[in-house]
């Protein structure tokens, strides 16, 4: 084997593949990241058994080839590179990279060891502009447990039908959902994303309007295609949770907020109620008035922020680790907030409802 190559390029196509490498396996190829030289391109390919990523990139091939060299060092090496052009040659599985003053040689194994995952085969795709992807993923992973006895819940739910795309992350105490409409497909499809596989999509994803991302879906596998990436993963198998039944349908109080004056007051309020040893944050309703108050031995806080009310007034608690996560993903300029009482769920929409959150309250002795 033997290619030349961008230093960045390569700097860039191995840190992708590093996220996904697994750290240590059973399987010894996996701690590996495999190139491939061939037809001007080289690919870079790394896998955790579940999970696996490869980058094509332009490169100067002059010999074609392939082997496995030891991820992690192969990370550390090419960072330190100088930057320009890295020429690359192979002799009996010693990989040899040239760039500037510099001379690294590593010592690889066969290529045939490396699982590749299988590339055909998927029931329906899907083109979506990769940062409504990014924005979707980042309104729900955060309440997507990494752990949990009902492992359906550990990844985020894709529920796509009637021209609506659904995504869903919910644990024990909190529900996410992000809405986006995608009137032109007629797809019906479920799928269940790991955590994991999430965050390294939501990674994957540009700003740019005009770039489309590619989702592509068997029954227990997804690929999504970005870039010069593509992205595979196991899908997690079950049943989800019915999240619309768990949406409450009547409310008695509700609260219309500007958004950016909410989340600044839960932000400062969070550090008095962090230093607590319930991590409370307590919300009072009253006519045109929201007061948000935290109490600990380290201090207090207070936020009154004029708000539009509707119903009767209301005094409620919530663990403050549950409206930060909120706040940091919340957007747009006001937030409807749904109360029952002080122990129901709080329901609470930005913008025309395309993004929900479900809260529980924490009970006090007061209530």
């Amino acid at each position: 084997m033997k290619f030349a190559c961008s230093s960045s390029e390569l700097v860039n196509a191995v840190s992708t593949a590093s996220r996904v490498m697994a750290v240590r396996s059973p399987k010894e190829a996996l701690e590996g990241v495999l190139l491939e030289a061939g037809q001007g391109t080289l690919k870079v390919t790394a896998s955790d058994g579940n999970m696996t990523s490869i980058t094509c990139m332009s490169a100067e091939v002059e010999e074609a080839g392939s082997v496995i060299i030891p991820g992690k060092l192969l990370g550390d090496v090419v960072r330190r590179l100088p930057t320009g052009t890295v020429n690359a040659s192979m002799k009996e599985r010693v990989l040899t990279l040239r760039c500037g003053v510099s001379r690294i040689s590593i010592t690889g194994r066969e290529a045939e060891d490396f699982p590749m995952p299988e590339e055909g085969g998927f029931e329906y795709e899907i083109s979506l502009p990769q940062p409504m992807i990014k924005e979707i993923i980042q309104q729900i992973s955060f309440a997507v447990p990494l752990e949990d006895q009902r492992v359906v819940l550990t990844g985020g739910f894709l529920n796509l039908a009637d021209g609506k795309l659904d995504m869903v992350g919910l644990d024990g105490f909190r529900m996410a959902v992000r809405s986006a409409s995608v009137s032109d497909t007629l797809l019906r499809a479920k799928a269940i994303i790991p955590a994991k596989a999430l965050g390294e999509i939501e990674k994957l994803m540009g700003d740019d309007e005009n770039e489309m991302a590619r989702l592509c879906f068997a029954r227990n596998r997804v690929m999504v295609a970005s870039g010069q990436t593509r992205l595979y993963a196991q899908l997690i198998e079950g049943e989800y949770i019915d999240y619309k039944r768990v949406i409450p349908k009547s409310f008695n109080t509700t609260v219309k907020i500007d958004r950016q004056l909410f989340t600044d007051s839960v932000d400062r309020a969070a550090l008095i109620a962090r230093m607590s040893k319930n991590n409370l944050i307590k919300f009072e309703i009253s006519q045109g008035l929201m007061v948000i108050s935290a109490v600990s031995d380290m201090g207090d806080a207070r936020e009154e922020l004029e708000c539009e009310t509707e119903g009767p007034e209301l005094a409620i608690s919530f663990n403050v680790k549950y409206l930060t996560e909120f706040a940091r993903v919340s957007a747009g300029e006001e937030l409807t907030m749904r109360f029952g009482n002080a122990i129901s769920p709080c329901v609470i929409t930005q913008g025309d409802g395309e993004f929900i959150y479900l809260v529980l309250p924490v009970r006090t002795n007061a209530q």
